[in-house]
């Protein structure tokens, strides 16, 4: 494939997801033959050094403002820390690129609203990484729901996702970036927009609780757990259960699943226990390999295919000539979807903001949130764009 027919992509953010990722889906999986990684961006230096030589990338920049200007690129990736996203997508949607940012949307429903309002004008595509969305049992479970409808209306429901606490203590980060997020931002994001793409259904209503405890006596300023109950348009309930402060013996680092509960049945879904465990040094463990895995033509699972389809259909955007960007746009919404999941995280800190704490201040009860309420809080004339219709 000669280099005018495939997507030139710039890269801003080094961390450790872009490590686990992204990098062998640009270069060692199914869409590394029509991908061209044409420069990086990182304050660190060294970091872009050591890269640029480790996977043969010609340019380096510590500044993404100089790096779109001078790279004749069709499309950025952005996985910078998330308070991070909105100027750099707007910049880019400004310069005329396509835009796969890494959730969250962004950290306020203000700045999505301003990042689809950016994309619109320049007539170009945001994409949120939400890699749930290509797990096979996630694909399945929306097609029973919602196209053959074979249990009826969801009534209630829970999900949980829960990391080891070396997950926010230092280590895995290469940063402080514990301190800047939280359960929700960093876990609870994802089971938010999970939830809304297999039932759609949209959120009217939620109240969060809150736990300060492990992580704030190790001098991390964040939330050991949240739990956040959410009503739906339809009148379900689904409870979020969120913590990154288990111990570091669990047998994974991440435990993840969901269960929902019918008018005709119900369905539970292990995201860890995939049925593949070893033993080894580090004693015994579960895997997933459907997040990632290793075959004889590189890395495949849900975590490389939800990259590597969002740069496909910008790679398919700029070989139509963008003929086809309003059929696409119409069809996929991803900043919409970015918006209303950035919405229940939000809204899940409001509530705790404004609701109770305990004598110690280390429990936080929170306050009920009427989501369309906050919406027209947030966003005054922009509003209307996001109300969520209701018969409740």
């Amino acid at each position: 494939m000669s280099n005018s027919e495939k997507l030139r992509i710039g890269v801003v953010g080094l961390g450790r997801y872009v490590e686990i990722a992204h990098m062998p889906t640009y270069f060692d999986s199914k869409y590394a033959d029509f991908i061209e990684v044409a420069a990086l961006c990182d304050v660190d230096e060294n970091r872009l050094a050591e890269w640029c030589k480790k996977y043969n990338i010609p340019a380096s920049y510590t500044d993404y403002k100089k790096m779109i200007a001078e790279e004749k690129l069709d499309a950025l990736v952005v996985v910078t820390p998330d308070h991070l996203h909105t100027q750099i997508t707007c910049d880019a949607l400004d310069a005329g690129l396509d835009v796969l940012v890494e959730k969250p949307l962004a950290t306020s429903i203000a700045e999505c609203d301003k990042i689809i309002k950016s994309a619109k004008k320049n007539k170009r595509m945001v994409i949120t990484d939400f890699h749930k969305r290509e797990d096979p049992a996630h694909q399945e479970a929306r097609y029973r729901i919602t196209e053959e409808k074979r249990y009826g209306q969801v009534q209630f429901g829970y999900v949980w996702m829960q990391d080891t606490i070396n997950i926010p203590a230092p280590g895995f980060f290469k940063s402080n970036f514990a301190e800047k997020s939280s359960p929700i931002w960093f876990l609870g994001v994802h089971f938010f927009d999970l939830i809304r793409f297999i039932t759609n259904l949209q959120p009217i209503q939620l109240r969060a609780t809150g736990y300060k405890q492990v992580l704030a006596r190790m001098g991390i300023n964040t939330f050991d757990t949240i739990k956040s109950d959410v009503i739906f348009d339809n009148g379900a309930s689904i409870s979020f259960y969120l913590s990154w402060n288990l111990p570091e013996g669990a047998p994974s680092f991440t435990t993840q699943g969901l269960y929902l509960q019918f008018e005709n049945g119900d369905l539970k879904i292990d995201s860890r226990d995939r049925g593949v465990y070893e033993l080894s040094k580090a004693g015994y463990k579960t895997i997933n390999p459907m997040y990632t895995r290793h075959t004889p033509r590189g890395m495949a699972g849900y975590a490389h295919e939800s990259i590597g389809e969002a740069l496909a259909i910008f790679l398919q955007l700029k070989q139509s000539e963008r003929k086809d960007y309003e059929k696409i746009q119409n069809q996929l919404r991803s900043d919409y979807d970015g918006f209303y999941s950035t919405l229940m995280a939000q809204a899940s800190h409001a509530s705790l903001e404004r609701g109770k704490q305990s004598a110690d201040g280390t429990v936080f009860l929170g306050e009920i949130i009427d989501l369309n309420e906050y919406i027209k809080e947030q966003l005054s004339d922009s509003a209307d764009d996001y109300i969520v219709e209701s018969s409740l």
